[in-house]
């Protein structure tokens, strides 16, 4: 059997019990998903599980409900991602990646080697940020890059 061409994750945040209907279209392909805290209410991760049993959470400073860890190390085809909800004063060691929310703002930036990720705020728009969901994309040979998407 041939080995997939790409792998694709779709990342969300912040949804603060609030759905949004264009998620699951947007995120229908997706090899898994990661949902990077403030889901506030269970029916949110029940209707991504729906959409992709790979569903990966942490929790939130709003998700006093829910049982997830704060944080997680992951690796996915040799590159180390750091999820976390509010970005840390200190980059974790040993991380190609730090994909986290809180902000309601999508960031792509680099800082001290590490790229940061932020899909921005899926169900509760603030400071002006507009709805937005993330994609980390690899495509065969290359490095994950990733992408934002306006809901």
């Amino acid at each position: 059997m041939a080995k997939p061409t790409s792998y694709r994750i779709g990342v969300i945040a912040d949804t603060h019990d609030r759905w949004m209907p264009r998620v699951a279209e947007l995120f229908k392909d997706v090899d898994e998903i990661w949902h990077l805290g403030d889901v506030c209410e269970q029916p949110i991760l029940d209707t991504l599980r729906a959409i992709n049993g790979k569903l990966t959470v942490v929790l939130g400073n709003n998700d006093s409900t829910l049982s997830s860890p704060l944080s997680l190390n992951l690796e996915r085809d040799g590159e180390r991602f750091y999820l976390i909800h509010i970005l840390p004063q200190r980059m974790p060691p040993a991380a190609d990646w730090l994909v986290y929310g809180h902000t309601h703002r999508p960031a792509d930036e680099m800082h001290q080697g590490i790229h940061l990720f932020n899909p921005g705020s899926a169900g509760l728009a603030k400071h002006g940020a507009p709805l937005s969901v993330g994609f980390l994309t690899k495509e065969k040979g290359q490095k994950f890059k990733a992408s934002v998407i306006l809901l």
